[in-house]
């Protein structure tokens, strides 16, 4: 939808940029036309004076000669530009209307794309109500021990392995802003790090921010982007690297924004909130990991609205 948008918005603008060219383009011809009129009218009455007008005057034939020559050719050329002008203009015409025939087929595009976006959020609703549904038949609200374990160790698998191939600052910013980051979406707390979970076994590493789906989700400090992809367990995720072995995650997104390799600054968009990777609530994941070890977001994050 968001491309769609943009689409429909950029060949509105070059719509615009023609209609200017067009105006502009009637303009010069307008005043290339009254040019042309009045030196239409000087030749012509230079043409009609009388002999003795002309002796009295003390006008020599040949010189009256040479200034009609002069008139024909000024004339001939004024009226060469009219036409260019013209054709110009009839060109710009036929590019205005097929680029207002493409800005409705655009506009159509967009439409469709909205359709299909309403039907996936009703199936999104029917998911929600199902994985409800289910979670009431079992009794059980998280995962089991095992998938927990399997998922921390890969992702602790991942950190390692992004902090080995790092080439990072110091994290001296990260590290001086302790306890005044923005947090990633102005949204409540849904579960609290250091949570239990299966049967109070396990902790939670993180926070779930319960944000709306499509709610953009924005980096909490400036840093490289480590990784943007799906992974087992957290659905769409990216990592930032802030330096001296910080980093900060968000996970289960509904589309990612940024790239690897790519550079933020604190509060630009990385993605947008989501339910991918199996939660049964829609928000963002969020974590901050110092040397690949998990700390809680709330002591590194300023109070919130």
């Amino acid at each position: 939808m968001r491309a769609a948008e943009a689409r429909v918005a950029a060949t509105r603008d070059r719509i615009a940029t023609l209609e200017d060219e067009l105006a502009s383009l009637v303009e010069r011809e307008r005043s290339e036309r009254a040019a042309l009129e009045d030196q239409l009218r000087d030749a012509w009455l230079l043409a009609r004076r009388d002999p003795v007008q002309l002796l009295l005057e003390a006008e020599r034939p040949d010189r009256v000669g040479r200034l009609l020559a002069y008139h024909e050719r000024l004339a001939r050329a004024r009226v060469g530009a009219l036409g260019r002008w013209q054709e110009t203009r009839a060109e710009l015409g036929e590019r205005r209307g097929a680029l207002e025939a493409r800005a409705a087929e655009l506009v159509a595009e967009r439409d469709a794309v909205r359709a299909r976006a309403g039907r996936l959020e009703e199936a999104r609703r029917d998911r929600t109500r199902a994985l409800a549904s289910l979670e009431r038949e079992i009794g059980a609200r998280e995962e089991d021990r095992e998938a927990l374990l399997q998922r921390r160790e890969r992702l602790a698998e991942l950190l390692d392995r992004l902090a080995r191939e790092a080439a990072q600052p110091s994290g001296e910013r990260f590290l001086a802003a302790r306890g005044r980051l923005p947090w990633p979406v102005d949204a409540p707390v849904l579960e609290r790090f250091g949570s239990p979970r299966s049967g109070g076994r396990l902790r939670t590493d993180g926070v779930l921010l319960g944000a709306e789906p499509g709610t953009p989700v924005r980096a909490v400090a400036p840093g490289e982007i480590v990784f943007a992809d799906w992974m087992r367990g957290f659905g769409l995720m990216v990592i930032v690297d802030h330096g001296g072995g910080f980093m900060s995650l968000y996970a289960q997104a509904e589309s990612l924004l940024r790239a690897v390799g790519d550079r933020v600054e604190a509060g630009e968009p990385l993605a947008t909130a989501g339910q991918s990777g199996g939660s049964s609530r829609a928000g963002v994941w969020f974590e901050i990991r110092r040397d690949g070890r998990p700390e809680d977001p709330g002591r590194w994050c300023g109070p919130r609205a």
